[in-house]
């Protein structure tokens, strides 16, 4: 069956940490469209920054968007040949992040920009309607079952600090 092979999987974040606002974050497995989501709302992000951000907030954005993308992947990452991560972070902070989270990877992780240089044309994310599916659907409890099946991946302030305070022990 397809689900026991190896595959590409694209994540993409739609909105943006440093407006404050609601995001949401999408996997997306490319051959079957099985995709998994969270997303964080405009309050928690707002905490998030005032309690764990320290001075560069370019380098702790990366972090944080790297904490969600390992809480999405870590129960599939078996299933993973390549992770293709959309450019809306600083890419070599989150590789490292997701590198010292995902312990024993055996998956391949490049962003959108050198996977497009394999393909040799300018495609877009798989990921990119998703995470905004997941923006806009993944906190209203009553909204996840209209349209798409959601698979929701919960992310809350104790998750996220629990991580946060693991990687104060590698250098960015």
């Amino acid at each position: 069956m397809k689900d026991k092979e190896k595959d590409n999987f694209h994540v993409d974040m739609s909105g943006r940490i440093y407006e404050e606002k609601t995001i949401g974050i999408a996997l997306v497995r490319t051959e079957t469209k099985v995709h998994y989501g969270c997303a964080l709302k405009g309050n928690l992000v707002k905490f998030i920054k005032r309690n764990l951000f320290k001075k560069d907030i370019y380098k702790d954005s990366a972090k944080l968007y790297a904490i969600c993308i390992s809480l999405l992947v870590k129960n599939i990452k078996d299933n993973i040949k390549t992770l293709i991560v959309c450019n809306d972070e600083d890419f070599n902070i989150v590789k490292k992040v997701l590198d010292y989270l995902l312990k024993n990877h055996d998956f391949e992780i490049i962003n959108i920009s050198e996977f497009r240089k394999r393909l040799g044309r300018n495609i877009g994310s798989l990921a990119d309607n998703y995470a905004n599916i997941y923006r806009r659907k993944a906190l209203k409890f009553n909204q996840r079952g209209k349209g798409k099946k959601l698979n929701v991946v919960e992310v809350n302030f104790g998750i996220i600090k629990q991580n946060w305070k693991e990687l104060e022990k590698i250098k960015l």
